[in-house]
């Protein structure tokens, strides 16, 4: 796929996607659903992007805010496949990568990030035009449920390990060249285990990296 046709997205791998069809322009928008088009048309998306399409995002400066400090890092790169179904009300982004990068510390105490597994993403309309919400979902794949887990270690003194659902938000929005956005603008992350901060936020924006991507609905 040429560069124009990926996105840098924030989030957030699945191993296998199932082949999906890409059902007709007006039974999506009779569902209220999300489309990526090919040009910005607003009303009526009659130049769709086939089903799935693979975004990339890249954020720099990623940080988690936490009760305790904040721990930053240089970069952040995620891939994502967005889907469509005539099953779905909801625009669906499996996550396919999701990796911190670069010196991550807290104050002078080095940290790593590790991602160890990955959900997804559903995508509704916001309240303005060209902007969309995003919540973090879990996937099935079989039997198998699989969310977005990501690990911090910190010195010696920080373990923690956190799982992203749907108290993680973030909104998506387009540029006039049809660049994607991700904002995650202090978004909570769900503590499962480890020595975790009382409180931990996500807050990143991830950019794409190419144009001629428009989200519709």
């Amino acid at each position: 796929m040429k560069l124009r046709n990926r996105v840098v997205l924030v989030a957030v791998a699945v191993a296998a996607i199932a082949a999906m069809a890409f059902v007709g322009t007006s039974s999506v928008f009779a569902n209220g659903a999300v489309l990526l088009c090919k040009s910005k048309e607003l009303k009526l998306c009659e130049s769709p992007w086939p089903s799935p399409v693979t975004i990339v995002a890249h954020a720099t400066t990623p940080k988690l805010l936490t009760s305790i400090g904040t721990i930053e890092c240089e970069k952040s790169l995620a891939e994502i496949t967005l889907l469509q179904t005539s099953l779905q009300i909801l625009q669906l982004a499996h996550i396919l990568s999701l990796g911190f990068e670069g010196n991550c510390h807290i104050g002078s105490t080095k940290c790593t990030m590790t991602v160890s597994e990955v959900g997804g993403i559903s995508i509704t309309h916001g309240p303005n035009p060209l902007e969309w919400d995003g919540v973090a979902t879990s996937l099935s794949l079989g039997e198998t449920s699989m969310n977005t887990v990501i690990s911090m270690k910190c010195g010696f003194f920080l373990n923690c390990t956190y799982t992203l659902g749907e108290e993680t938000l973030t909104t998506i929005t387009n540029d006039v060249e049809g660049r994607v956005t991700l904002l995650f603008n202090k978004a909570a992350v769900n503590r499962t285990s480890g020595f975790c901060p009382q409180k931990t936020e996500w807050d990143a924006t991830y950019v794409g990296l190419g144009t001629g991507l428009w989200l519709e609905s």
